[in-house]
């Protein structure tokens, strides 16, 4: 299954936001949670404000997992969060993992070219 929109990640702009989620599984739980948080990928790109969903698995630890995330703005970050689907994540994932999820947004940096 295809991660990235790719003609949705050529017209995205300014106003795009890129989330890095970072999950943390308890010890040896990494591919239970795994399993568990690969069930988000279609559901959520299947959302209008999705571009990129992308799951990531640490070389050095596979209890650490990291999602990619490019959306169109904001509001879809917002919308995205109120899914079912989501809202029901920390009862479904609250005994595998160690600790928060730590949420980053970043902005691209557009470099203008003359």
């Amino acid at each position: 299954m295809e991660t990235t929109k790719i003609p949705e990640l050529r017209k995205r702009g300014r106003d795009s936001v890129r989330l890095l989620a970072f999950i943390k599984a308890k010890k040896g739980r990494g591919k239970d949670l795994l399993e568990v948080l690969l069930k988000l990928v279609e559901p959520t790109l299947d959302e209008k404000g999705s571009i990129s969903y992308v799951p990531h698995v640490s070389v050095d630890n596979p209890d650490e997992i990291l999602f990619d995330e490019i959306w169109l703005d904001e509001a879809s970050i917002e919308e995205h969060i109120k899914k079912p689907y989501m809202v029901n994540l920390h009862a479904e994932i609250g005994n595998l993992v160690d600790g928060p999820i730590v949420l980053k947004k970043y902005r691209e940096v557009f470099l203008d070219r003359q």
